[in-house]
């Protein structure tokens, strides 16, 4: 796949995707970045866990991804963040590492249903055997999450985006 920027950017460039599980980030990103620009809380879950649902693997996993953003954005490569990135202070330590290198950033915010990623969960597996988490995520994390997601749109430039873009 060919290097794909959001319209609007000008050389490299911080996409944090905002939203909740199952508004469908990971399948936009796929879509419009090469699997090297994408980086996963998911997959890194996987790294550090073995197991992308291990929701107490979380702190490793994002102490993983700040230092692979950072490393990226040392060298002026496009990053995009795969998470819910749905809380101001998560963003915080991401846009620092921006300002750091001098990368612009870009929210991008997923306005999917509610009712669309409440459903989508449904239809994920739920915990295997043995297993604390599967990749279903329970209504109510769905929920603030979503709510979290669409209270977001008011603060984001305030909080340092210089781009804002709704999908």
């Amino acid at each position: 796949m060919t290097d794909v920027e959001l319209p609007g950017a000008a050389g490299p460039e911080l996409v944090v995707l905002i939203g909740a599980a199952g508004a469908g980030k990971s399948t936009w990103a796929a879509a419009r970045y090469r699997m090297s620009q994408v980086v996963s809380l998911d997959a890194l879950r996987e790294v550090v866990a073995d197991d992308e649902n291990d929701q107490d693997a979380t702190a490793d996993a994002v102490a993983l991804l700040l230092a692979i953003v950072d490393a990226r954005l040392s060298r002026r490569l496009t990053t995009v963040v795969d998470a819910t990135n749905g809380v101001a202070a998560e963003r915080a330590e991401l846009l620092a590492i921006a300002d750091r290198h001098q990368v612009p950033a870009a929210a991008v915010v997923f306005g999917t249903a509610l009712e669309t990623c409440l459903a989508r969960q449904r239809r994920r597996p739920v915990a295997l055997p043995g297993r604390r988490w599967g990749r279903a995520v329970p209504d109510s994390v769905v929920r603030n999450q979503h709510q979290r997601t669409q209270d977001s749109l008011a603060t984001l430039t305030a909080e340092g985006f210089a781009r804002v873009v709704q999908v």
